[in-house]
């Protein structure tokens, strides 16, 4: 796991004190005042032409923010505890906020304008981007609320986020005399070796129960900023303001969280029974949940093999997918390294459609950073094609953001799985994949499931920890099920999950998309006319179409009762045949 690589930022600025950062902050200063002088008050005045320019200015001066803000971003999150990179990227977010304040009345004016114009504009490019700002209007508060709320969030969930991040960077855990990072411990609970996956596993939770104060702190601060927000912009439910950002009806997500649960049984359930029996147990405990499988030597996979096998399955799908993955390797837009202060885990930064998607990932050699490889790759993809329709258009809603992400996850298993020779193999492949879909559909809804508790409750008082943890012991185990063992050393490790903190109700997007995939993927499978092409264009479209509009392409329809179940059957359909090969 030597020479992994860095990015290389320098698309943005050669470092942070560049000379050429406070150039851009006093233009976009200076840009902003101005448009705000020029356009506020007088878009309802305007015909169609001047319209349609005012949004491709304001369109440049949001993309100048949001560069500024990726490169501060990309630098603080590979080294979080850097006094001076720490500093320099508060000192951005809150010079940024400012410039912001001057946009804010834009989008307001825009959404209040004559249904003659707004349909005028339905017919520009900037068509969608309208149509969601006129849906979105009932939630959008005067100007004057909404300058106070943009303010205040530097000092409110952010400023939570902010601690949040740099906690965990801090944080250390005792294994053995030693001192590890949250990366390198949780890489340890995944180790062959049964007594190293338990004391790291407790050395985990230990260490999260005596931090429990702070987590708690920051859990209730999270939930009651979110509650305040929904009274103000008048949501129904604390999770609203999530599926309005990302176009999709309460009663689309309920359906896939109701079809989820009603199938713990079938999947989860179903999988852990069959695990426990090759650990000779009638329960796994929790450190063995994802685990190796006994007597399973795992080999270590390489940066440049797992380069190869992830470049090859995109290849093997479609030439220009595999071109535009194989520029993240050459163009050192990837960040693999495991390194002291770096964010856990893993994503890719669409940045701005003037430079290129980057990713990050934590890279330790087993099959899971193989396929998270593909993951994230799957995601830049898309980002690098999407980019073309422009910043205000490029953004993918939730209901297609893990599309491609998903896509290449399968595309890079199926490939593994075509170029088994063993039948050791393939019960490898097939446990690993099975689990990977496990943690991505029914994790990801049972943490939606808690999220909703929790959220639901805070809005009576303050929640202690304890009743925290109560609630999330008790959603995980509806939704793993009676063979798998969760106990007081589990309990604090919803503390931990970076998804509750940065962005309530968003964990739902997972299982969205794989089930979303499985059924797209057997549309592939059996040779849908045209299916490359369709799936190329789905993904160039950013957010200029709805997601029902873009899966029509494919015969497909996920207001069916059906539709989820679906994509559930192809996990169903793995465990089946891990069975017969068992």
């Amino acid at each position: 796991m030597t020479n992994l690589p860095v990015w290389n930022l320098k698309d943005f600025y050669t470092n942070i004190k560049s000379t050429k950062i406070n150039d851009d902050l006093y233009l976009v200063d200076k840009q902003s005042k101005l448009f705000n002088k020029k356009f506020k008050n007088k878009l309802s005045s305007l015909n169609k032409r001047s319209l349609e320019n005012s949004i491709i200015e304001y369109e440049n001066i949001a993309e100048k923010i949001q560069f500024i803000h990726s490169f501060s971003f990309l630098t603080y999150c590979t080294d979080q505890i850097d006094a001076e990179k720490t500093k320099f990227f508060q000192d951005i977010e809150e010079k940024l906020n400012k410039f912001q304040i001057n946009l804010i009345f834009f989008t307001l004016e825009i959404s209040n304008l004559s249904d003659e114009k707004l349909s005028n504009l339905g017919k520009t490019k900037f068509g969608s981007w309208v149509n969601n700002l006129v849906k979105n209007k009932k939630y959008q508060k005067s100007e004057p609320v909404e300058k106070i709320l943009m303010q205040k969030s530097i000092t409110s969930s952010s400023s939570w986020v902010k601690f949040f991040d740099q906690f965990m960077a801090r944080l250390k855990f005792n294994f053995d005399g030693k001192q590890l990072s949250e990366s390198e411990i949780l890489d340890l609970m995944s180790s062959s070796n049964s007594s190293i996956r338990k004391k790291s596993a407790l050395s985990f939770g230990t260490t999260l129960k005596e931090n429990s104060f702070y987590f708690g702190s920051i859990m209730n601060n999270i939930s009651k900023d979110l509650d305040i927000d929904k009274d103000i912009r008048g949501f129904k439910f604390a999770e609203s303001s999530r599926h309005v950002s990302n176009q999709i009806d309460k009663a689309d997500v309920d359906t896939l969280i109701n079809t989820v649960k009603k199938n713990y049984k079938l999947t989860s359930h179903r999988y852990y029974k069959y695990k426990s029996k090759f650990f000779k147990t009638e329960k796994l405990n929790f450190w063995d949940r994802n685990a190796p499988y006994p007597k399973l030597i795992e080999k270590k996979i390489s940066w440049n093999e797992a380069k190869d096998i992830v470049l090859n399955s995109y290849y093997d799908f479609d030439t220009q997918a595999g071109d535009i993955a194989k520029m993240f390797f050459e163009k050192k837009w990837i960040h693999a390294s495991v390194l002291k202060g770096k964010m856990s885990g893993a994503f890719s930064h669409p940045t701005v459609p003037s430079c290129h998607p980057y990713i990050l990932l934590n890279f330790q050699g087993k099959i899971r950073d193989v396929m998270t490889l593909a993951h994230e790759l799957g995601h830049g993809i898309h980002q690098y094609l999407a980019n073309k329709n422009g910043l205000l258009i490029s953004d993918t809603p939730l209901t297609l953001a893990e599309t491609a992400s998903v896509f290449g996850e399968m595309l890079t298993f199926k490939f593994l799985l075509k170029s088994a020779s063993k039948k050791s193999e393939k019960i490898f492949l097939l446990r690993s994949k099975v689990e990977d879909m496990l943690n991505t559909v029914v994790r990801q809804v049972s943490f939606f499931d808690f999220e909703r508790r929790i959220h639901s409750l805070r809005v009576d008082g303050e929640i202690s920890v304890e009743e925290i943890s109560k609630i999330w012991i008790k959603s995980q185990k509806e939704s793993l099920g009676n063979y798998v063992k969760l106990d007081n050393d589990y309990a604090y490790f919803w503390s931990y999950i970076p998804h509750f903190i940065h962005s309530p109700f968003y964990v739902y997007a997972y299982a969205f998309g794989d089930c979303l995939v499985n059924t797209l993927y057997s549309r592939y499978e059996s040779k849908f006319p045209k299916f490359n092409e369709k799936y190329i264009k789905l993904l160039e479209s950013g957010g200029s179409l709805h997601y029902k509009d873009s899966l029509k392409k494919f015969d497909l329809n996920p207001s069916r009762k059906d539709f989820w179940e679906l994509g559930i059957k192809i996990m169903k359909n793995f465990i089946d045949e891990l069975e017969k090969l068992s």
